[in-house]
């Protein structure tokens, strides 16, 4: 359940927080003459930390007049910035390279007197203070120079009470008094031990319509609403382990990644009973291959959640990972056990648990996904909305006996159904476009060539209305609070053969955030070129007739106080109109990383037919030309904290 609490004792809070916490945030102050005045700070520096160091992190530090410096993180996570000459209240926001995690924020409500440099780290701490001094829960509105106006030392001050209440069983686990422990202003190292221990324990995860819900491992089920309402009544529990516990294994996992055995052979990191989306082998499990993970670096492991199942302690992981040439980042999610009896290591430490997988004999993910859908035509059920549910992915390569699959968990009032396509380049099953009570038998196909099942959805404009279609088997019958959805929720997955005979199931866990439409208008958007759309996705446009391949650009804000997710895949999906004599979609999809034109701007090439593996799927399969009836969609997709975002823009839904 999550739960919202009510902030009380305010005046109490801040006599408190003065006496206490009298240089939180590069507070402090000295006696000074009042003839000369005092000496500050010149320079902010601090580290910035998700428990491990974010290295190559982009730094925007803004002032109260807008003004901005930026600077990028070493490779111990820390930065330093002249603000010589600016004015606090400071706003520091800390963008992820890799896109792996969402921006942190951290606020320096004032300058200290002194020299030295003024410390503001910018780590999951930092970015809860920072959410509990909005209304929204959302740290990004400070981006405002109103609302940074309104940081405070005293307001700070009670956040970080706030705080410190909440993990004051967390602190004490790992040697820290609960009573002055200033997470912005606290020098500290990335090493998993104090402090960073605290970091490596908590995670920040979207609530259902924007903000940010605050969790420890420990105990998911138990979340705190994170704004300037948020009262101490609740403490967050300490986990069973130390938070180092699964360090051992990024080094153990880069050795063998160097020699191509990320497989049960690669002990006593990988369990002999390692099962992952039908694959003994880690790569393959996600879509990968060893020869791609060759000479891959594995990054500090992170547990998002301990769990029990059949008796057995297991948590899910997420695994940061870069490949060889360093271009390409992202996280695995997977599942670790714990060891009956520990493994010693030639270097004397002791291993206490290995990754044991999903344990699924299928190809399959769930995550949560959110989507800004824009329409460049005039039908009226084509309505410019936010729709947000469950990203159901399973690849037909990876699963060539399963025809369909039925889904069933928390947020789903009735079975999802999934099942082969009809259309080109997909590459993986989709959604039913009509409900379903059984499993379908071949030759049947769906025209729904989407696998992102919706729950929610919600209007740009007030003025318009969207009510899906009642025989759709994408939309739920009715749109849910997600709220309601557990974090970490398993879902069960039953696969179906093409005469609709059973044959198998899998507990899927969703590693995202259960989210509302709603919390699409929190979300910084990417933006197709007005060009190219116009271009392409009419009737009239210069680019409208048949075409094999083509050339995809748009912008994204990289950095500032609010960036825009990376877009990490491009896909096209277009249908013929009427007349054509074929009812055949055809899908495209980008592969490797986009170009970086020009600053914030961005292209890459999508080939019809290719699907999300580079795979050319058919032959002499191009983009059918946007005549009457036809249709054509862009998609712009990414992901980061387990959540996948989708920007579309396109004509004739």
């Amino acid at each position: 359940m999550h739960r919202s609490l009510v902030r009380t004792g305010v005046a109490a809070a801040v006599t408190f927080a003065l006496i206490q916490l009298g240089g939180c945030g590069g507070g402090g102050s000295s006696s000074t003459s009042s003839s000369t005045p005092a000496v500050t700070a010149t320079t902010v520096s601090g580290t910035v930390a998700t428990g491990t160091a974010v290295v190559g992190a982009t730094v925007t530090l803004t002032d109260a007049t807008g003004a901005q410096a930026t600077a990028t993180t070493n490779t111990q996570g820390a930065y330093a910035i002249s603000v010589k000459g600016m004015t606090a209240p400071f706003l520091i926001v800390a963008t992820d390279a890799a896109g792996i995690s969402a921006p942190l924020v951290s606020v320096l409500a004032r300058l200290p007197n002194g020299t030295a440099p003024a410390v503001a780290n910018v780590t999951t701490l930092t970015t809860a203070i920072a959410a509990m001094l909005t209304a929204s829960g959302n740290p990004t509105d400070l981006a405002s120079t109103k609302a940074l106006a309104n940081v405070t030392l005293p307001s700070v001050q009670i956040a970080t009470i706030t705080l410190d209440t909440m993990l004051a069983k967390i602190l004490a686990q790992n040697g820290i008094q609960t009573a002055g422990f200033d997470p912005i202003g606290t020098a500290f190292t990335p090493n998993h031990t104090g402090a960073d221990a605290v970091i490596d324990t908590v995670s920040l995860v979207s609530a259902a319509n924007g903000g940010v819900l605050l969790l420890s491992n420990a105990a998911p089920g138990t979340t705190v609403s994170l704004n300037d309402q948020t009262a101490q009544s609740v403490t967050l529990a300490a986990p069973p382990v130390a938070a180092n516990y699964l360090e051992p294994l990024a080094s153990l996992l880069t050795a063998c990644a160097a020699n191509g055995t990320l497989n049960t052979s690669c002990s006593p990191a990988i369990d002999a009973t390692f099962l992952e989306n039908g694959s003994a082998d880690l790569a393959v499990g996600h879509g990968l291959t060893d020869a791609s993970m060759s000479g891959a670096v594995f990054g500090s492991p992170k547990t998002l959640a301990f769990f029990t199942r059949n008796g057995k302690q297991l948590a899910l992981v997420q695994l940061p990972v870069t490949l060889a040439n360093g271009a390409t980042a992202g996280v695995l999610y997977t599942v670790a056990q714990q060891l009956p009896t520990p493994v010693t290591l030639a270097n004397g430490t002791q291993l206490g648990w290995d990754l044991v997988g999903n344990q699924s004999q299928f190809a399959v993910s769930i995550m949560s996904q959110i989507q800004r859908r824009t329409f460049l035509d005039s039908k009226l059920s084509d309505v410019n909305r936010y729709e947000s549910g469950l990203k159901i992915a399973i690849p037909t390569a990876s699963n060539p006996t399963v025809y369909s699959a039925s889904v069933t968990g928390p947020g789903l009032a009735a079975p999802v159904w999934l099942m082969q396509r009809n259309a080109s380049g997909s590459g993986s099953l989709g959604l039913s476009d009509l409900p379903l009570n059984a499993a379908p038998v071949s030759p049947a196909l769906t025209n729904s060539n989407t696998a992102l099942y919706r729950w929610s959805w919600q209007s740009l404009s007030s003025t318009a209305n969207f009510t899906p279609a009642s025989s759709s088997g994408y939309y739920a019958p009715q749109p849910i609070d997600a709220s309601t959805v557990p974090l970490y929720a398993a879902y069960t997955v039953t696969f179906y053969d093409n005469n609709g005979a059973q044959l198998g199931q899998s507990s899927i866990i969703n590693p995202g955030s259960p989210l509302n439409a709603a919390a699409g208008s929190t979300v910084a958007w990417p933006t197709l070129l007005p060009d190219f759309a116009t271009q392409f996705l009419t009737p009239a446009g210069s680019l409208a007739g048949v075409q094999y391949a083509m050339s995809v650009t748009w912008s994204s804000v990289v950095t500032g106080p609010n960036p825009t997710y990376p877009v990490s895949s491009v896909q096209i999906q277009a249908s013929p109109g009427t007349g054509s004599g074929s009812t055949t979609a055809i899908d495209g999809f980008s592969v490797g990383a986009p170009n970086n034109t020009t600053v914030g701007q961005y292209q890459t090439t999508v080939h019809a037919g290719v699907d999300p593996l580079g795979v050319q799927t058919c032959t002499n399969c191009p983009f059918p030309a946007l005549t009457s009836g036809g249709s054509r969609l862009v998609q712009l997709g990414g992901g980061r904290n387990g959540t996948t975002y989708y920007d579309m823009t396109e004509y004739n839904d």
